[in-house]
Formats: C-alpha cells, structure tokens, sequence
C-alpha cells in the first residue's frame, strides 16, 4: 500500500487512528489533515479485516456528508488523490469499489458508499444497510439521530464464515460546532460511553497540525479576511458562539489551566475548609480550601432542589465533610441576605447555621459586579506560574459545566447580552457559591479561624518567692 507508506499522520491524528473506542471524533480547524486521517483509517481497516476461506478481505464503509455536492467536491477529491495511485478501483452508483491483492496472497474487496444527507431517502437508504463501519465528515451538520442509528448498522457486513468484523466503528471528524447546538451537549457534557474526542490544537497555536501542507500564511490570511467569530471556530478551533447567550466566565476561566481530575487534589493539613453557602429552597454549597500559598481549592460540591437549609445540612453537607474531610476544621461563609430573619420564628438561615455548629461569616457584598469581579480574579492571577484557583473536576462537575456552559449571560432578542447572569438552577447557584467563596479567600477569615484553632499556650505558674 503504497500512498499508506508515505503518509505522516500529524500527532491528533495518529492518536486518534490508534484509538479503539466505538465512536471516535476529531475537531480541529480547516487544513488540518482531519479529512486525509479518517479515509487513512478505512484504508487500513480494509487491508486488515479478517479473510474468508478463499483469502479475501471484503468490508464495506458508508461515507457520509450533509449533501451529495459536498461529498463531490470535498470528500471524494482527497480519495481519489491519496487511493488512486495505490489501489484499483471504480465508482459505480457512487459506490467507491476497492479491488486489489495484497504481498500475503490474500485480496481486498471493499466498497465505501457515498451517502449524502439531502432527502429523507436518503437516510432511510443507509439505515438499510449492512456496513464494518462508516464515516462521518464535518459532523457537526449531521444530525445526532444518524450517528445514533448507524451504531445499529456496523459490524453486520464481513467475510463469509467469519464470526465477526475485525474492526467495527464510526469515525467523524468536524470544525468546531455551535455552543448551543446538540453537538455541542454530547460531545462536552452528555459524552457516551464508548465515544471519545480528540481535538487538534488551532492554526496558530505553537502546535498547529499539518501546516507544512498549507500555502504560506494560509491562517493569517483567513484572519485578515473573515470576522472574528467565523476565525474562532475555522482557524482557532474553538467551539462558536452561542445565540441562547454567552457564559459569564468565557475569556477568563481556562478549563485546561484551572481543572484538574484524577485524585491529585488533596487538603492542605493545617488550614480550615471554607464552605461557600447559598440559601433559599434550593441550597447548594462549594467545600473549598485556602491553601498556605493562598490559592483557593475546590474540593466539593453539594446542590440540592426544593428543600430547607436545616435538612440540606443534615442529609448533604455533613455527610461528605465527615466522609470526605473527617477531623477537619470548617467555617462557613455564605450569602449576606441569610442575616434576614424568618418572619415566622424570627431565625434568620444565619441563625441556624450557629445553632448547628457552624462558625459562619457573611461575606463582604451581595451585590453581582464586586462577586463576579472577585472571581475573575482568581481565574486571571497566577500563583508560582499555576492557577490561584483550582477546581477538582470529578467532586465538582456542576460548577466545572456551569462555568463552561450553563453559567451565562441571556441574549435579548435584540442580540444584545443581559446585564446579570441568569438565574437556572443548579447552574446559578453553585456559581453563587464560588462568587462567596472568592470573596472569603481574599478576607482574613482562614487566618482568623486558624488563630482561633490554635492550642493556648498555658503560662508558666509564678514562683513562690515572687509572692512575697
């Protein structure tokens, strides 16, 4: 195979190709050699499936695209241009029909069928087919419910005799798709099981992927050329902005730079937990931590929907402190509105946070610009060259896609973006508790409580001579 032994896969690519899993995706922007990687996968999946009893190789691929003009003029040219000098084949009824014999003495016969999205027949044609696996290219304009239903149509088509297909899966690639868009929901916060994402770094990053094919200036001539929201998606392969809203932390809070997940982050012995606590019928609190270098951990979250403090306490908050933290120290610092009193018992949320034990301070304002502007503090200053807040993703994955996503500005109808962040539960309300928690991190609170911690140090008893 000889156009297969002088491809350089750019690194997402060779990675993405290795990969086993199910259903995989590779986002990246144009020119960045996604389109050559997949057909570089079917090729080699057709020259490795299993042989039947007379030698041959037989698969079949279904390539897919939103329209069949898309598929002429952008699919079937970078098929023909790296497959053409290696393998014989002929299309027939847009059926791309592979026919060739390998060195170990064995052929392939594969066919990889050009199926376009443009009418409804055509989805019934390809829900109707027996495939090994399939294709999917610039996934993002292909609806969700044809990926889903293709996973019943792979791995039906092998040799005769052979029990199973060597390979079976779907491989998509895409640009960057809307914020807002179905996409969007299952690649970042619905990803199923068995489907993994890969995402190639931008066309300007130090990393950017297949330049060396590109014309000279190729992205900076788009830049130059196009706005900057269409830039985003196709040259710095960033997801495109959302017509529902915008999230409220979107330039200053880096997921890469300020989550982290796998265990690694720990309490600091010695210093006190600070839990950040938003009232109302749907409490929710952030067990956070201010560490001896002043950086603020996240290391917990709790939400809860339709019920009082007193039993939030109970049923949510005190078990994960005493599963989680035992033996810890714990203040609490929490909305200044919790100081009103019921006017039914005259016991403000405050009130009740003492009654169970809890020290609890209110933090400094409750007004939204000093508690947004405390938090984007946190997120733009280093500490020793990392992040001064640091968010554990698997305890907190609530606020990590609040933060992200959920967390945001609405958009008018005029297109203009709202002056305070909307109020969705649970979204809103962890976020509140972060915006307390910033705010408690930059007053003397851990430092108070710590001296109040502190053992005393017991005199030493006067001696009897200076009695007298």
């Amino acid at each position: 195979m000889a156009a297969a032994a002088t491809y350089n896969a750019p690194p997402t690519i060779a990675q993405f190709i290795r990969d086993p899993s199910l259903v995989k995706v590779c986002i990246g922007p144009v020119g960045s050699g996604k389109t050559t990687g997949m057909l570089m996968e079917l090729a080699m999946h057709m020259n490795e499936e299993f042989p039947d009893a007379r030698g041959i190789r037989k698969t079949r691929f279904g390539v897919i695209r939103n329209t069949s003009s898309q598929l002429r003029q952008t699919v079937l040219p970078e098929i023909e241009k790296w497959l053409s000098a290696a393998f014989h084949y002929k299309v027939t009824d847009s059926t791309l029909q592979f026919r060739y014999d390998l060195p170990d003495g064995t052929k392939v016969e594969s066919d990889w069928l050009l199926i376009p999205m443009d009418e409804p027949r055509d989805v019934q044609r390809l829900l109707s087919l027996n495939l090994t696996g399939a294709w999917g290219s610039e996934a993002r304009e292909l609806p969700l419910t044809v990926i889903e239903a293709l996973l019943g149509r792979i791995g039906r088509y092998k040799s005769v005799g052979v029990n199973q297909c060597k390979w079976m899966g779907i491989i998509l690639e895409t640009n960057p798709c809307d914020e807002d868009s179905e996409w969007h929901t299952r690649l970042e916060l619905e990803l199923p099981k068995g489907w993994k994402v890969f995402k190639q770094p931008g066309g300007q990053s130090p990393g950017a992927e297949n330049t060396e094919n590109l014309p000279p200036n190729y992205y900076q001539n788009l830049i130059d050329n196009n706005t900057t929201d269409w830039c985003d998606v196709f040259v710095h392969a960033k997801y495109g902005k959302s017509l529902s809203g915008q999230a409220v932390f979107r330039t200053s809070f880096k997921p890469d730079f300020h989550v982290v997940s796998g265990g690694i982050l720990k309490l600091t012995d010695g210093y006190p937990l600070m839990v950040a606590q938003d009232f109302g019928r749907t409490p929710a609190a952030l067990i956070t931590q201010v560490d001896s270098r002043g950086r603020l951990l996240v290391l917990g979250e709790q939400t809860s929907t339709d019920m009082g403090l007193e039993q939030f306490i109970y049923t949510n908050l005190r078990p994960t402190l005493s599963r989680s933290f035992p033996g810890a120290a714990v203040f609490v610092i929490a909305d200044p509105a919790g100081r009103q009193k019921s006017q039914i018992n005259e016991e403000s949320p405050f009130d009740a946070l003492h009654r169970l034990g809890f020290k609890a301070y209110a933090a400094p304002s409750n007004d939204i610009d000093p508690r947004l502007r405390a938090v984007e503090q946190f997120f733009l200053r280093n500490v020793d060259g990392g992040p001064a807040i640091i968010i554990d993703a698997d305890k907190c994955p609530i606020l990590v896609r609040a933060l992200k996503f959920d967390y945001r500005y609405r958009r008018k109808q005029t297109g203009d973006l709202d002056d305070k962040p909307e109020k969705k539960h649970p979204a809103s309300d962890i976020a509140d508790c972060l915006q307390y928690a910033c705010m408690g991190a930059t007053g003397n609170y851990t430092a108070q409580v710590i001296a109040e911690n502190k053992p005393r140090q017991r005199k030493p008893p006067m001696p009897v001579r200076a009695w007298t």
